[in-house]
């Protein structure tokens, strides 16, 4: 680790000036890059002066100059023994500790200094390098800023405090420094700055950032994959294109890269260039189950179900008894109506891997499309005996109560108590913030509807479903105005998108069950 060290001496004099002293002489020497003339000059000062305190100093550097960090710390410890307060010699025997890694003395004597000098700029520089060593990423960010931007004279300083700040919550302050690295430092630290701000989802400067390290970066692949990926997420989905032709161009035939190019192709409009994507991805890697996931939900997105149950076959072909297809191929046929197949593949799933409440969720919201909800209540109220804390069953639980009302002899508060423990388990379950605003709303309750209908829609904004029971809402509220935009809302999401979305939602559900 490279720290600065700070020059404590009197200010320069031209060596042709007279009347130098010895100790300005010495300074002179390390100026002018000759330590071995500054030490032999201080250790004759030293021998007629042994408690020459700014010598000692003096010497401390001509020795670290000269890389010899322990005679250094000699006389650095040396000058603070004979004055405590001498700072200058405790910052520099702190910074010879944390290059030579002894870090807890290295904390003491920099702590010390700031007792002396509190804005000391180089003594928060080094404690923030120290704290990052050790992991402790909040304290780190405090020096580095204390050290009033001493730490962006480097790139890797920089890279270090945005580290600590992303490891510490501060994302902000590390996109802000990364943003200041310039187009000279190496390929490495520009995929590193371009690695960070994509964990910040900070993706257009991200992509910035892989573009300057692919010139030298010595893995031309992993740079190209992280910039295609870095402009996919900031949809930038031409060059992302470009950018995976480029690397496949290159003879860089990976399952991945041909699966992300798939995405890039489908959000630009091109689905046939996106199903041959992803088929080229099954062809490299016949074994790798989310290729065929992905190539089903493409066909899921073009209710082209018939392709989506096709590819699960062809996926099962290759990996038998894959609980993840079969699980598909069981949503697939729900979504082609085929309820008795879907069933049959969901009970096959639950065999498969007992552990899993995925399957009896799925089974249970298949068993309410074919009216058997008493059925699908018998299941999962023995599913939740020894599960009571699983989200999905409790959503599919009060959709089953509420759709077997008073006439299957349910409780209506059974509904409202599963949907409300739903939420409590999971708040970032859409489905179950809209169904328990749908209870409330019927109850009248329109002071907590509202604030569930409109989580749903910040938790997924791409389904406007809850739009309509909002509008509703509002309406009974007074508020006619804001009613008739989420009316208008609802209505042409249920002309263009509702059928898509509800699909793709119950997919994503599914996709949970592989993390």
């Amino acid at each position: 680790m490279v720290v600065l060290l700070a020059l404590v001496c009197c200010a320069g004099f031209a060596q042709t000036q007279p009347r130098l002293t010895p100790h300005e002489r010495a300074a002179a020497y390390m100026q002018q890059g000759q330590p071995r003339r500054a030490i032999v000059l201080l250790q004759q000062v030293l021998a007629k002066s042994p408690g020459d305190v700014k010598a000692h100093n003096l010497l401390g550097l001509a020795f670290t100059k000269s890389g010899m960090l322990k005679e250094a710390n000699a006389h650095f410890s040396q000058a603070v023994k004979l004055d405590p307060r001498f700072y200058p010699a405790l910052r520099n025997l702190g910074l010879n500790e944390l290059e030579l890694g002894h870090l807890d003395d290295a904390k003491a004597h920099l702590q010390q200094v700031l007792e002396y000098a509190r804005q000391d700029r180089t003594a928060h520089l080094a404690l923030g390098e120290l704290y990052f060593a050790e992991k402790e990423f909040g304290p780190a960010v405090d020096h580095y800023l204390k050290s009033e931007g001493l730490f962006l004279s480097s790139p890797e300083s920089i890279l270090r405090y945005a580290t600590s700040c992303l490891e510490s919550n501060q994302g902000y302050r590390a996109a802000g420094a990364l943003e200041l690295l310039g187009p000279q430092v190496d390929a490495r630290t520009h995929f590193q700055a371009g690695s960070m701000l994509a964990r910040l989802e900070k993706y257009e400067a991200a992509a910035r950032q892989f573009e300057l390290a692919r010139k030298d970066y010595d893995d031309p692949y992993e740079v190209g994959f992280n910039l295609t990926l870095a402009y996919v997420k900031s949809q930038k989905y031409p060059d992302a294109i470009r950018t995976a032709q480029e690397l496949i161009s290159q003879k860089h035939v990976k399952p991945e890269l041909y699966n992300l190019l798939s995405e890039a192709y489908e959000q630009s409009g091109q689905t046939i260039e996106a199903y041959n994507a992803l088929r080229t991805a099954t062809q490299i890697d016949p074994k790798d189950e989310k290729n065929y996931l992905d190539l089903m939900a493409l066909g899921v997105d073009h209710a082209n179900f018939k392709l989506a149950l096709d590819i699960a076959d062809i996926g099962l072909r290759n990996i038998p008894n894959s609980f993840r297809l079969i699980m598909h191929r069981g949503a697939g046929f729900a979504f082609n109506g085929q309820f008795t197949a879907a069933l049959g593949d969901f009970e096959a799933a639950a065999k498969l891997n007992p552990q899993s409440n995925m399957p009896y969720y799925a089974m249970c919201m298949a068993l309410m499309q074919k009216d058997q909800a008493p059925r699908a209540l018998e299941i999962l109220r023995q599913r939740l005996a020894t599960h009571p804390d699983d989200y999905l069953l409790l959503y599919a639980l009060g959709e089953s109560a509420d759709r077997a009302g008073s006439s299957g002899g349910v409780s209506q508060d059974e509904a409202l108590h599963a949907f409300e423990r739903s939420v409590q388990v999971n708040p970032n379950l859409a489905a179950s913030r809209v169904a328990l605003g749908r209870i409330y709303l019927r109850r009248n309750e329109l002071d907590l509807a509202i604030p569930q209908l409109e989580r749903a829609l910040v938790l997924n904004p791409t389904d406007l479903s809850p739009c309509y029971q909002l509008s509703q809402a509002y309406r009974r509220k007074g508020d006619k105005q804001r009613a008739d935009e989420l009316m208008a809302k609802f209505e042409k999401f249920r002309d263009e998108d509702r059928e898509r979305h509800i699909n793709r939602n119950v997919l994503q559900l599914l996709r949970q069950d592989e993390k």
